[in-house]
């Protein structure tokens, strides 16, 4: 759009306004009428008097100060970094443009209209104090004065706000990020820690294939944390492969002690999820839950959609969780999956965490799909 074209629309802009006020100031007068006819025995209504004097004495003026204001709006805009600055020189120009329309309106009194009895004696500048404060207009001069910086600086204000915003989102992120960061350093020393001994034994006992098979899942396993490692979302799909390589390495170390079922809804597959949302989630079920089970257990992970959300549950049916107790305590992985839930969702999620009636614990997770896509 042309220099030329803008300024035919910030002018009719600023034409429109200028009705708008006038509008504004005839809706007063008509309020007025009405409460006088209310309250007023003896009510005459002179409603077209009320609204000339505010038209000759309060919008006309303005309308020819209102290019002085829009200079003085260019000069002093208000921005973030100089808001308390700019509104103080407002407040002063407010002061002197009203003195200005004031000593307008007296000069007009005095010279062209017939003076109440007793003030042919005034000054033409002495009738100031009379119409700014006897009659109220400094505070219909602030009104418009205000309106017609405000209407300047909408834009200015609006990229304040959107500063704000971008702001508390990156804060928000960085956060996030630290979360995540955190969730990962938990989670992958003591994984290593556990698979290692494993393939410690297995060196061990000369089963060189199967420690070398644990080799190449663990390096696997590290690499795709290490690539995704910025990636606050993935696909589902691409969460629990990087879940389904942790399983494999952990059904070595436990054999047929724990076995794993399955139940994906294709559809689900691409729906944008949290990175590392799953991982700490059935690390506790099998650290906490199906490891110290006597005899074999088993976990098992549904993912659907439902109703435009994605729902995942894991069940498992190893000890269960005392989560009443005095004693029970979050760990550093389920308070952070929850933490982050709550910044990235708001309340667009359900999670849940109960004991199952036949023993294990079993986790519901219901996410809004339409966000997830969204902040990918």
């Amino acid at each position: 759009m042309t220099e030329q074209a803008n300024r035919i629309i910030s002018i009719k802009n600023i034409a429109l306004l200028l009705v708008a006020i006038w509008l504004g100031l005839a809706f007063f007068t008509v309020l007025t009428q009405i409460s006088s006819w209310l309250t007023s025995h003896h009510f005459t209504m002179n409603f077209f008097s009320h609204l000339k004097f505010f038209t000759l004495r309060v919008w006309l003026p303005w309308v020819l100060l209102t290019p002085v204001v829009l200079w003085l709006a260019t000069l002093f805009p208000i921005k973030l970094e100089n808001w308390l600055k700019a509104l103080l020189m407002h407040a002063f120009f407010l002061l002197i443009l009203s003195f200005v329309a004031g000593l307008m309106i007296s000069f007009h009194y005095h010279f062209f209209e017939e003076m109440a009895p007793g003030m042919e004696a005034y000054k033409p500048w002495q009738h100031i104090g009379h119409f700014l404060f006897g009659d109220n207009l400094f505070l219909f001069n602030t009104i418009i004065y205000t309106i017609l910086v405000t209407n300047f600086n909408i834009k200015n204000f609006s990229q304040i706000a959107q500063q704000k915003a971008l702001i508390a989102s990156q804060l928000n992120n960085q956060l996030m990020e630290s979360q995540l960061q955190t969730l990962k350093m938990q989670i992958n020393p003591h994984f290593l820690f556990n698979t290692l001994n494993v393939i410690s034994v297995l060196v061990m006992k000369s089963e060189k294939e199967q420690a070398t098979e644990m080799i190449n899942r663990l390096s696997t396993f590290f690499r795709n944390s290490l690539d995704d490692k910025d990636q606050q979302w993935v696909p589902l799909q691409k969460e629990l492969s990087h879940v389904e390589q942790y399983l494999a390495i952990e059904q070595v170390r436990f054999g047929d002690k724990i076995s794993i079922v399955k139940q994906y809804d294709d559809a689900a597959m691409s729906v944008s999820v949290p990175a590392m949302l799953l991982q700490p989630l059935i690390e506790n079920s099998m650290q906490h839950g199906l490891e110290e089970k006597e005899g074999k257990g088993q976990l098992t992970i549904n993912c659907a959609i439902e109703n435009e959300h994605l729902l995942i549950t894991l069940t498992d049916d190893g000890v269960g969780c005392n989560f009443d107790a005095e004693n029970f305590k979050e760990g550093i992985g389920l308070s952070n999956v929850k933490s982050r839930l709550a910044q990235l969702y708001g309340s667009q999620y359900e999670f849940s965490l109960n004991n199952n009636k036949y023993g294990g614990v079993t986790v519901s997770i219901k996410l809004a799909i339409n966000l997830g896509a969204a902040e990918s």
